[in-house]
């Protein structure tokens, strides 16, 4: 059975109506409810399942550096008394703990500037989603109308402005979405071994620091003989070496706290900030390139050369 071929009219009236209910559907937002029946919306909500999870995961590690902070804090101001040889000596714990409590300051920072980043991108996968569909299909739509019916707003072949617009209409729509999905799987690939293995010796850490107050003897100022005498200056001696064997496996788990700590300002920069970017920026160069597809030519021949 032939079908019946639409004349020319009729096709400019059938893509007007079809342009039409589109623009309705973008701007009632059942565009976005056709939306979520296809495997777009796997993408969504892999990507707002992914930031959520990494919310959760970024104020969970900052919890831990406040805590190993406060942990640092209340050893930081002791002075260890030791009497070696019978002669006096200080020792502060706060010049060892000094460069780690530093460290966890800007640490911090990194971690508030991760989880604001995150919710950022949440809320523009929002925004994106609102500006995509219901402002951008509408617009195409009425540039494929202005193009249909006024050939010289620009036609409404592939490589026409309403085409194009439409094309990016969907990268805004789903910009964001991508980002987190792709950044997500980055995550995974890379960086999670690396978050999962710094957590958890950050809190072994926190358990190290721990520095009693060495007291000297309170048998020094008592008179005594010789053999007391002897007695006090070799506990005072053997409480010296003590101390230092104390402050020097303290240097050693600073050490490794910093490493642990710089490790995971790596992963957090990279996972938030950097790439995000790099997604986004190539995101934005396909943009660009859509919008750079040349027009097609209405007529049945080559313009002329200029």
């Amino acid at each position: 059975m032939n079908l019946p071929t639409l004349s020319p009219l009729g096709k400019k009236l059938l893509l007007s109506g079809l342009a039409v209910a589109v623009a309705a559907l973008s701007v009632t937002a059942a565009l976005d409810g056709l939306a979520e029946r296809t495997p777009l919306s796997r993408l969504e909500g892999d990507a707002s399942a992914y930031y959520d999870g990494a919310v959760k995961k970024a104020l969970a590690t900052y919890a831990v550096a406040r805590m190993l902070n406060a942990a640092i804090s209340a050893v930081q101001g002791t002075e260890l008394a030791v009497s070696p040889a019978g002669m006096g000596l200080r020792l502060s714990v706060g010049e060892v703990l000094d460069p780690i409590n530093d460290l966890i300051e800007r640490f911090s920072w990194v971690m508030l500037l991760s989880t604001v980043s995150l919710g950022i991108q949440s809320v523009l996968m929002e925004i994106g989603a609102w500006i995509g569909f219901r402002v951008l299909v509408s617009a195409a739509m009425l540039l494929l109308l202005l193009g249909l019916w006024i050939p010289r707003a620009g036609g409404a072949g592939m490589g026409s402005p309403a085409v194009r617009l439409l094309a990016v209409a969907v990268v805004v729509r789903f910009c964001i979405p991508v980002v987190g999905v792709t950044s997500g799987a980055l995550y995974d690939t890379f960086l999670a071994e690396r978050y999962t293995r710094s957590t958890e010796n950050l809190e072994v850490i926190r358990g190290k620091v721990r520095m009693p107050i060495v007291r000297p003897g309170g048998e020094e100022g008592r008179d005594g003989g010789l053999l007391d005498e002897l007695r006090r200056k070799y506990e005072g001696t053997r409480e010296a070496l003590n101390v230092q064997a104390r402050l020097e496996a303290l240097r050693d788990t600073v050490e490794e706290g910093i490493d642990h700590i710089t490790s995971l300002m790596i992963v957090f920069l990279l996972q938030t900030i950097v790439l995000p970017l790099v997604v986004l920026w190539g995101l934005v160069k396909l943009a660009k390139a859509l919008f750079r597809l040349p027009a097609r030519p209405t007529g049945g021949r080559e313009p002329a050369p200029a």
